[in-house]
């Protein structure tokens, strides 16, 4: 993905999926562990109640009478074992000598096998449950008058607080009078019967349970509850996942803004390096996204205006070396011309005075057109040219200037294919390229300049040699940098500012192609200039 953003998004959008698998996940495992609390808090009083009931027995049939009572009140069967015979695990094994309830919950088939060991016996109460009804609520509230039954009433307040400690809800002990409950319900509560209360609260998940019992006699009433639904998400819980899941979401959001945050500094950094001068500052900017793209187009940038700037520094020392030899020959004219009286002498010294302002105004001409094209790419609009028309304007226009030497376009048209006779490029630069080359060979050659194009592979090739005295490998590269020269024994006196292979070099670039330098059959110089033939269409440089 090379869009930054794309990959921001995506990477928000995993973590958005990991977060709340995450979360989910831990709302599971809260309320599984606080399922099995609250389902043991429950059941812990009622299993109190019937364990003690059963140890008042004093004789096994008492027991067995027992356990058929408490089967039918609870609408499940209710069983005793030993230690050796339930498959007890060691934390279950510790919780029941703790007093605890123990539940193992069967989610395939629907049904909690609860466990609960005698006070100070190793025998076990053991039933099997498939849902929570009224039955085993009324069953509890009986179980409770039963075990206050036991005291005398004086003692039921004391018995009542220890009996409290054993529920994982509230009890009570309330005036009939006290409690607002309908007709329909006192009437029940009369007629010695427990009486269940649904409560909704302001919502339904804080609903509960009322359990109401009539106390024989006494005018008071045994207040179970309220008996609280299990809520699955609690306001602590909601508040907790969400905090947990914004820290998530805020932490993957870091990780996937910090990489983001380090490269822009790094950036930030080479901008500033660069601010104070510093033309080796250099963006460590790696990655194929736009921030990678924005280092390369900075790394790209800060070596072009390095490049500039040297190119700048070296143009201005040739400049006033190139400048000095001029000036230098018209003062010196100047001066001879003041001394001069004969009329002869001084037209032959003012025609050589113009001869240094025209060699003069032709050097700041090559060095206008090197600073333009210093400046950067101009727009290219490639266009398909005649190779063949090219070569032979390139003839005609250096004949009047060849003198003895005889310049030729070696090529054999014949077998250069229509299609192939034709390169896209601007069709000045690639003259202003064989110009300049043809008129480089005319100050080194001896006897003859050959033109040659052909095509290889996807690749135009013009090739320029001469017979001269050539040029060594270790000057090759050189020659076309700005006002280099060779030795002045491979001049003519015509000589030009070493400008010209700077140009063609610079233009072949523009074109995407290259320029290199070689011996020539004859002994010579052979330049070989080789660029795209056909370039990417529609393609403009600027």
């Amino acid at each position: 993905m090379n869009s930054i953003f794309l990959r921001i998004y995506a990477g928000m959008l995993l973590a958005v999926l990991l977060v709340g698998a995450f979360s989910y996940g831990m709302v599971q495992l809260i309320n599984g562990y606080r399922s099995d609390i609250y389902r043991e808090s429950m059941a812990h009083g009622t299993f109190y109640l019937m364990a003690r009931g059963l140890q008042r027995q004093d004789s096994d049939e008492g027991r067995e009478a027992r356990r058929l009572l408490l089967s039918r009140l609870l609408g499940a069967e209710i069983e005793l074992h030993e230690e050796g015979e339930l498959a007890l695990t060691y934390r279950e094994r510790l919780e029941l000598e703790q007093g605890l309830v123990v539940m193992r919950l069967n989610q395939t088939e629907s049904f909690a096998d609860i466990f609960y060991q005698l006070p100070d016996e190793d025998r076990y109460i053991r039933t099997r449950m498939d849902k929570v009804s009224e039955q085993q609520a009324r069953a509890t509230a009986l179980l409770l008058l039963d075990e206050l039954a036991q005291y005398p009433l004086s003692e039921w307040d004391a018995e009542f607080a220890r009996i409290q400690e054993r529920f994982g809800y509230p009890l009570a002990r309330v005036p009939k009078e006290a409690l607002s409950l309908d007709a329909e319900q006192r009437q029940r509560l009369t007629r010695r019967e427990v009486v269940l209360v649904l409560d909704e609260g302001a919502s339904r998940s804080r609903s509960s349970v009322m359990v109401y019992a009539p106390i024989g006699n006494t005018g008071e009433v045994l207040v179970l509850g309220p008996l609280a639904l299990f809520d699955w998400m609690p306001l602590e819980m909601s508040v907790l996942v969400g905090v947990l899941g914004l820290s998530a979401m805020g932490f993957a959001t870091y990780l996937l803004v910090r990489p983001l945050q380090t490269r822009l500094r790094k950036l930030d950094g080479a901008v500033r390096q660069l601010g104070t001068g510093d033309l080796d500052a250099r963006a460590d900017v790696s990655g194929q996204d736009a921030i990678g793209q924005l280092g390369l187009t900075f790394n790209g940038m800060t070596e072009h205006i390095r490049r500039l700037i040297e190119s700048q520094r070296e143009m201005t020392r040739a400049v006033s070396h190139e400048l000095r030899t001029p000036v230098a020959r018209l003062r010196f004219g100047l001066e001879m011309l003041a001394d001069c009286d004969d009329s002869d002498e001084r037209r032959q010294k003012l025609d050589e005075l113009d001869l240094d302002i025209e060699q003069l105004d032709q050097l700041i001409d090559e060095i206008l057109t090197f600073a333009r094209l210093e400046e950067g790419t101009p727009a290219i609009e490639f266009k398909p040219v005649d190779m063949a028309e090219l070569f032979g304007q390139i003839c005609r226009e250096i004949e009047p200037i060849s003198g003895d030497l005889r310049v030729f376009d070696a090529t054999d048209w014949s077998v250069v294919r229509p299609d192939q006779r034709q390169a896209e490029g601007e069709s000045r630069y690639l003259h202003r390229i064989l110009q300049n080359l043809v008129t480089n060979a005319l100050r080194y050659a001896r006897q003859e300049i050959s033109l040659r194009y052909s095509v290889v592979g996807g690749m135009a090739v013009m090739e320029v040699s001469d017979d001269g005295p050539g040029i060594p490998e270790s000057e090759r590269e050189r020659i076309f940098k700005p006002f280099a020269r060779l030795d002045k024994s491979r001049h003519r006196a015509s000589g030009g500012y070493g400008l010209g292979l700077s140009i063609v070099q610079r233009i072949v670039e523009w074109h995407g192609g290259h320029i290199d330098v070689s011996q020539s059959a004859a002994g010579g110089a052979l330049f070989r200039v080789s660029w795209p033939r056909q370039q990417r269409s529609g393609h403009v440089l600027g």
